[in-house]
């Protein structure tokens, strides 16, 4: 009728290799089950021998033996022949040689239709013994069906955990920023591993060598854990949050609690490694809570992962029983395996669906994003040249006129009109550096800086702006300083520069004292400790929080000499910031500031440290300008703009420093110009009709008409850094921004005819 488990009672004799047929007091122990006697009494670690009569028809055909799982060494006979042995059984630990096998075996003719089968068990090498699983009598044919389809099943769970960790490991080759992946992979790939121990057929037993049992006893505990701690790991990549942090960390404690356990002899490990699956079960009990939480939320596909778990769980709770031999179930956590790896499957296809259409989303708000930002970039400029275009006028025209003779009221007048200009300026440039900073635009340029000249030279550009008599501004070097840095020259003067003028702004009478600390670094690096200290009104503690913030001016209720556009502070900070440094205030109110901040700079080698002594630039350019200034340069210089008020400032502005300004209106007429009064300087402005300023540069670079090729110096309203980098890379020498301010043009005339004109870009 097909194969028979002989589940139920077996005859045991405790201790005893060769029972009598007739002895008085038998008893009887459940197969499967730990064994016990017919009272439930356990009995403990030893060895016994259970045996069974089964009776058989007169037709039966020859029939085959598969045995069950058995702890730890096993012979099985019938009648007086011994059909089976696995491993090598004994009386006491030492003698016992511990394997656990499942095989089919014949059985051999059954004289009066009787089979009496006995199987003689020692156990001295775990906590429970007795027979785990059933063992089945049929026919070969029954019993060998009966195995591959145990083996099949087995290979099927096998090959589709291996197939879902590998698809998922190269998903995470792909996707390094999704962690869910590797630890699903290791997940799958750990329960496909301890398959071949665990499952129906313990198929790696088959191989192994005899005396390697408590070994393996020891590696699937640690591979349990492994794939414990894999399943957390992957649980808390998904459900990452603060309040769950408590589960996570008793199941990790629970999962290394096995590690302690290791050093054990064997039976103590046995014991404790059953304890444990305990403990491990009710942690991941715990692991619930994130799960719901998550349907709760409608987090995507939290559903599929609720319900893998739970069939995991609950298979994994029937092999426990089966561990402990309460329950004669086939081995079952593979299929909770497979049900929660394709569950898992479905659940991070539909997160991953999610992430793609949330990824679609969040590029086509970056791309709003970064449209609005290059429209407020585009419009930011255009403004900065619109309105830098007629300040130059305004400016220009008001230092012109500053330069003749007017009365105490016209010049009142007039130093209120550059008074507007210059805040006016002010705030266009800090909105436009403003704006650099928040979109990403900003890069630093990093060159040798003399770092003593260029502090000495910031300070002395405050103190000819400051009465001596009431304000003294002091420079301290509080140890020896490096003779060059290599830093942004220009933003560096900008913080001190912002620095130094709030100081100033709200210091009326006093000192403010500048110290400069040089803490040295490896690799040849250097940090710089530099702190701005007044004495002025100081700022109040309620307004310390918005100090660095964008418009927010601490003491916006004080007179005109405060007025300013509120955003160089947070510019500062920014701008520092960028550097890789940091900016910290203290602060009495009545009794002034302290600003300090550092950053860590290269100091360069000395075979690229330039002599400070023909250091050609200047840190801080000139504020006087020099009338005589044609006779010790005698230069050819052409200006060319098409804009009318421009062309009347820089003639005006050339004319105080003793020259004669050739003029062009547009760009053909530069060219014609270039050709044939051979300037040695031209101004070039960028926005010309029918020919703009880049063009005719590159015209003008690439012609051989021209026997002298010209130092061309960009002039233009444009003050973005791109721009500057498009003039010079077209061929241009040099940059200056509108307005054009009268010193400035005299430091430029100055820095070209000591290079004797030789361009840098021909």
């Amino acid at each position: 009728m097909g194969n028979v488990p002989l589940n139920g009672e077996w005859r045991i004799d405790w201790k005893d290799w060769t029972p009598k047929e007739d002895a008085l007091n038998q008893e009887f122990t459940v197969v499967p089950g730990h064994w016990a006697n017919s009272k439930s009494e356990k009995y403990p670690t030893g060895f016994a021998t259970l045996s069974l009569t089964i009776l058989v028809s007169d037709n039966a055909e020859s029939l085959y033996l598969q045995n069950g799982v058995t702890r730890n060494a096993f012979e099985i006979s019938a009648g007086n022949e011994t059909i089976y042995k696995s491993g090598t059984i004994g009386e006491n630990y030492s003698s016992e040689i511990p394997n656990l096998n499942v095989q089919t075996v014949s059985l051999p003719n059954s004289p009066n239709n009787q089979i009496h089968l006995s199987v003689r068990i020692s156990c001295f090498h775990y906590h429970i013994c007795g027979i785990a699983t059933p063992y089945i009598l049929g026919t070969h044919l029954g019993i060998n069906k009966s195995f591959l389809e145990t083996i099949g099943r087995d290979v099927f769970v096998l090959a589709s955990l291996l197939t879902l960790a590998f698809f998922h490991l190269v998903l995470y080759l792909f996707w390094r920023d999704e962690k869910t992946h590797i630890y699903f992979a290791s997940v799958c790939f750990l329960a496909a591993i301890r398959l071949l121990s665990t499952g129906e057929t313990r198929l790696i037993y088959n191989y192994l060598p005899p005396g390697i049992y408590e070994t393996m006893v020891r590696i699937n505990g640690i591979s349990f854990v492994l794939l414990y701690l894999s399943f957390v790991l992957y649980v808390r990549e998904i459900y990452n949050s603060k309040e769950y942090i408590f589960v996570y960390r008793i199941n990790f404690f629970v999962a290394f609690l096995l590690f302690f356990a290791l050093p054990l002899d064997i039976l103590t490990f046995s014991k404790f490694l059953a304890l444990h699956l305990i403990l491990s079960l009710l942690a991941l009990f715990g692991l619930l809570y994130p799960i719901i939480h998550g349907v709760i939320l409608k987090k995507p596909g939290s559903r599929f992962f609720l319900f893998s778990v739970i069939a995991t769980m609950s298979l994994f709770s029937l092999d426990i029983l089966t561990e402990f031999a309460k329950k004669g179930t086939a081995y079952l956590a593979q299929y909770g395996f497979l049900v929660f790896g394709l569950s898992q499957a479905l659940f991070i296809a539909d997160r991953m669906i999610e992430n793609f259409r949330n990824k679609e989303r969040l590029k086509q708000e970056k791309e709003n994003a970064e449209a609005k930002v290059n429209f407020k970039t585009a419009f930011l400029s255009t403004m900065s040249h619109e309105i830098r275009t007629p300040m130059n006028g305004i400016l220009g025209m008001t230092q012109i006129l500053k330069q003749t003779e007017l009365s105490e009221e016209q010049r009142e007048y007039l130093n209120l009109i550059q008074f507007s200009g210059d805040n006016l300026l002010l705030l266009v440039n800090d909105i436009l550096d403003l704006t650099k900073l928040e979109s990403g635009q900003f890069e630093l340029h990093l060159e040798p800086l003399p770092l003593p000249k260029f502090l000495n030279d910031c300070i002395h550009l405050f103190k000819s702006q400051t009465n001596s008599n009431q304000l003294k501004i002091e420079l301290d070097f509080l140890n020896k300083l490096p003779a060059f840095l290599i830093t942004d020259q220009r933003r560096f003067a900008q913080i001190l520069a912002n620095l130094l003028s709030n100081a100033v702004k709200f210091t009326e009478k006093g000192t403010i004292s500048v110290s400069i600390e040089s803490i040295p670094l490896p690799d040849n690096h250097v940090r710089l400790v530099i702190s701005v200290k007044d004495t002025g009104i100081g700022i109040p503690e309620d307004r310390m929080g918005i100090l660095f913030q964008p418009f927010s001016q601490v003491h916006s209720h004080l007179t005109e000499k405060t007025v300013g556009t509120g955003l160089g502070l947070a510019i500062t900070k920014k701008l520092i910031e960028e550097m890789g440094g940091s900016i910290s205030v203290h602060s009495i109110y009545g009794r002034g500031s302290n600003f300090t901040f550092q950053f860590d700079s290269q100091i360069p080698e000395e075979s690229f440290q330039p002599n400070p002594s023909t250091n050609e630039g200047e840190t801080i350019p000139k504020i006087e300008w020099d009338s005589k200034l044609s006779e010790k340069y005698p230069l050819k210089i052409l200006i060319a703009d098409d804009d009318p008020i421009n062309q009347k400032v820089s003639s005006l502005f050339l004319k105080k420093l003793g020259y004669t300004a050739l003029q062009a209106e547009n760009g053909e007429g530069t060219l014609d110009m270039v050709r044939s009064e051979l300037p040695d300087l031209v101004f070039m402005d960028i926005q010309m009709p029918d020919m703009d300023g880049i063009t005719v540069t590159k015209c003008i670079r690439q012609s051989q008409a021209i026997p002298k090729q010209p130092v061309i110096i960009a002039l233009t309203a444009n003050v973005l850094e791109e721009e500057k980098q498009r003039c010079l890379s077209s061929g241009m020498d040099d940059f200056m921004t509108k307005p054009l301010l009268l010193h400035d043009l005299d430091f430029m005339i100055r820095k070209w005819a000591k290079k004797d004109l030789a361009p840098s870009n021909t």
